[in-house]
């Protein structure tokens, strides 16, 4: 019993980690723009299969596949925000939800149509560890590795540079920073590349240690918009903090119940975080 415990927390923490960094290109988008990216779920999918299939035609290591999924998610993100999304900034609230559940539709009927149902995975064989019979695996090691790095240089660059303090007054107010010489077009532009970049990197990530089809995004979108408002919108520190709160309930939920009972007890939490802590946990914390 001990062994599964200790192997339960240790796959919440890998799995959370990763939850965490699809929480952060969620909420990068709606700290900058206070927009909800409702196709994030589909675009998880298409990061994983971006990573797939180079990995498949180029015949090379997948995590050089992975990142550059995230170079084509930066430049999506930017071609986004010029094509669709700058007109929904200032649109309300109803018409972007409606308008990127729209693009989410699109994103998993095209690969459905491109690449049929069938579940897919990329088949990597890193090496697993073992310590009596709790074992750790090389590919999630490396999955959460990754997400740390990632989330670790988000918040360093939002806290410690130009940029990032750029992109904190352009949140607080918009118009002061128009004032102050900002280019606020841009700073949404930039904000829309990393964000959705994030997203498409976290999808390459999950390919490596689960299996995905075109419509597997719909419980990433859960557990992603379950971790913004848990970890407060628009604070990527809180976002990791429940990305891992996220995972280890996943995990424990797996070990000791059920894992398609996953998604509920995250519903779950989302509506007691609503009911009794709206503002999330890092609420009214810089």
């Amino acid at each position: 019993m001990l062994e599964l415990l200790i192997q339960t927390i240790i796959n919440g923490l890998f799995i959370g980690f990763l939850f965490g960094l699809a929480g952060m290109g969620l909420t990068l988008i709606f700290g900058i723009m206070k927009l909800l990216n409702f196709a994030q779920g589909p675009m998880i999918m298409l990061g994983a299969y971006g990573a797939f299939w180079v990995y498949v035609l180029l015949s090379v290591d997948p995590m050089l596949g992975i990142l550059m999924t995230a170079i084509f998610g930066l430049i999506l993100g930017a071609l986004l925000y010029r094509g669709l999304l700058f007109k929904l900034v200032q649109a309300p609230a109803l018409a972007s939800l409606l308008v990127l559940f729209g693009v989410s539709m699109i994103l998993e009927n095209t690969m459905l149509n491109l690449w049929s149902p069938n579940p897919r995975s990329i088949p990597v064989d890193y090496p697993t560890f073992s310590f009596g019979l709790v074992t750790i695996s090389g590919a999630r090691l490396i999955v959460s590795a990754v997400a740390i790095l990632a989330s670790m240089l988000l918040m360093v660059t939002l806290k410690w540079t130009t940029f990032g303090r750029i992109i904190r007054a352009t949140v607080q107010d918009r118009n002061a920073a128009t004032l102050m010489g900002v280019d606020v077009t841009n700073v949404y532009m930039v904000g829309s590349s990393i964000g959705i970049g994030l997203t498409l990197l976290s999808g390459g990530l999950l390919a490596l240690i689960y299996p995905f089809e075109p419509f597997g995004g719909l419980q990433y979108s859960l557990y992603s918009f379950v971790v913004v408002v848990l970890g407060t919108l628009g604070n990527p520190l809180g976002c990791l903090l429940a990305g891992l709160i996220i995972g280890l309930l996943h995990s424990f939920t797996g070990s000791y119940w059920t894992l398609n009972m996953s998604p509920a007890v995250a519903y779950l939490i989302l509506v007691l975080t609503l009911l009794f802590r709206p503002g999330g946990l890092m609420a009214g914390r810089d």
